[in-house]
């Protein structure tokens, strides 16, 4: 089973190709994957709800019909003990298969890519969740940039956060191409603003350029990044700018660009909190 649990985003996404999917049978779809009869015969209770199963499987209320015995480890539909606390870790269990399984039914892409941003894939046959490997979460990096933007005091950060949600949901919609431009665009808001503010500082002479580029330069001749900063900052944006990459399908080359985006923008992020207090001059120790 994967490790953490699914994002609310990939549940919905999970709800909205079973409910579309027109199953003629759900109970024989289910208990042809192996799903246990119990889990068969209480979904189907509700019409199979996809909706209420998924959320109810999500807090554990799902294994505990009457709600007047919900948390007693007896009164459950497992036919085995079940503490409370352990409902929810069982429930993702269910969910993790119910994601594998509706990546099999048509017009499950947005279930695959919303999947990927979590940080996992699919074995449809064994109907697991498999982690990519030395890949981060996308949904976990976003969290961190975005708590970074909000505690940096950089300018301008609703519009940083508004490029990082387009990219994600043009991403899951399929859009790869436009959804790698956004990525493009967290990377040159962050020079921009972080350019843009250390100029604004008036502490260094140095005229401020136009241009992503140029502004890269800039902030490395005004002692913000280092020489291999810049080689690599301005490395990625070359790589976000690029057409295409052959060799690379465009769901992967996407995914990429955006985990890039994320962690270059952490990077500068972190160095712009540091460079902020210090007065745009120079770096304090950690």
């Amino acid at each position: 089973m994967a490790t953490k649990n699914l994002s609310q985003r990939t549940l919905v996404r999970i709800m909205e190709v079973l409910t579309s999917a027109r199953i003629t049978n759900p109970s024989r779809l289910l208990y042809e994957h192996n799903f246990p009869d119990w889990f068969v015969v209480h979904a189907g209770s509700g019409q199979f709800n996809w909706d209420q199963i998924l959320v109810t499987l999500r807090n554990g209320r799902f294994f505990f019909p009457d709600t007047g015995y919900f948390g007693s480890p007896i009164a459950n539909i497992t036919g085995n003990y079940l503490d409370r606390t352990e409902a929810p870790l069982l429930g993702e269990r269910f969910i993790q298969r119910l994601a594998a399984l509706s990546t099999t039914l048509p017009n499950s892409s947005a279930v695959t890519n919303s999947l990927q941003l979590d940080g996992y894939s699919v074995n449809p046959e064994k109907l697991l969740l498999v982690p990519l490997e030395s890949i981060a979460s996308a949904d976990e990096e976003t969290n961190v940039l975005t708590r970074l933007a909000k505690n940096s005091g950089i300018s301008n950060s609703a519009t940083l956060l508004k490029h990082i949600a387009d990219s994600t949901s043009l991403f899951v919609d399929g859009k790869y191409h436009p959804s790698l431009n956004e990525a493009r665009n967290v990377l040159q808001a962050l020079v921009d603003n972080i350019s843009g503010d250390t100029n604004q500082s008036a502490v260094h002479a140095t005229k401020l350029p136009g241009g992503t580029a140029n502004r890269i330069e800039y902030l490395k001749q005004v002692g913000f990044l280092t020489v291999d900063e810049e080689a690599a900052i301005k490395s990625a944006w070359g790589a976000l700018s690029a057409g295409s990459h052959p060799g690379v399908p465009a769901r992967d080359e996407a995914r990429i660009g955006l985990i890039l985006a994320l962690e270059f923008g952490q990077l500068l992020l972190l160095k712009f909190g540091n460079w902020r207090k210090a007065s745009f001059k120079k770096f304090t120790t950690p």
